[in-house]
C-alpha cells in the first residue's frame, strides 16, 4: 500500500538525522508511505526540492523513515548546476510510471550527494549521475515533471 501527500508551499524546514541537524530549504514534492506486507521493513519516504536560479542551482533533499518512528533514518542531500540538465532530463520510467528519473545531461556530469545514517558517525559523500523520485500516481509524477520544465535549460 502506498500513500503521498504533496503540499505546493515553499518552506524551511530543520531536521535531525542521528547527530547531524540539517535545514531543508525547499518545497516538498512528495510524501511517500512504502508498506511491504510481512516484512516489517515498512518505509516512509520524504521528498523536497529547491531551483536556485539566482546562483544556478537545483537541490534534491530525500528524508527516510522507519514506520513508526519520528526519527529519520536517513538523510540525503543533493545538488548540482541546472546548466547540467536538458530536456531529456526529468522522465517517467517507463516500467514504473510513479517514479521520475532525473538524469544529468552527460555522464561526465554529477549530483554531489551527501547521505547521513542516524546509525553512523559522519557523512557518507557520493556523486551520481541520476536520481528517481517516486510519487503516488502517474498524475503527481507528470505534474512534477511539468513543473521543471521553465528551469530546463533550452527546454521549449
Amino acid at each position: 500500500m502506498t500513500t503521498l501527500m504533496v503540499v505546493s508551499s515553499h518552506a524551511q524546514y530543520h531536521g535531525r538525522c542521528g547527530s547531524y541537524r540539517y535545514t531543508i530549504d525547499g518545497k516538498l514534492i512528495s510524501n511517500l508511505d512504502i508498506v511491504i506486507p510481512g516484512s516489517g521493513n515498512d518505509i516512509s519516504i520524504k521528498s523536497y526540492y529547491k531551483v536556485d536560479t539566482k546562483n544556478g542551482y537545483i537541490w534534491f533533499w530525500i528524508e527516510e523513515t522507519k514506520a513508526g518512528s519520528n526519527s529519520i533514518a536517513k538523510f540525503t542531500s543533493l545538488w548540482s548546476r541546472l546548466s547540467e540538465l536538458n530536456a531529456e532530463s526529468f522522465s517517467s520510467n517507463k516500467n514504473n510510471p510513479v517514479e521520475v528519473q532525473v538524469q544529468l545531461s552527460s555522464s561526465q556530469q554529477f549530483f554531489f550527494t551527501t547521505v547521513y545514517y542516524s546509525q553512523k558517525k559522519g557523512p557518507q559523500y557520493e556523486v551520481r549521475n541520476k536520481l528517481s523520485i517516486r510519487f503516488n500516481n502517474e498524475a503527481d509524477a507528470n505534474a512534477f515533471i511539468r513543473d521543471m520544465q521553465p528551469y530546463i535549460p533550452g527546454y521549449k
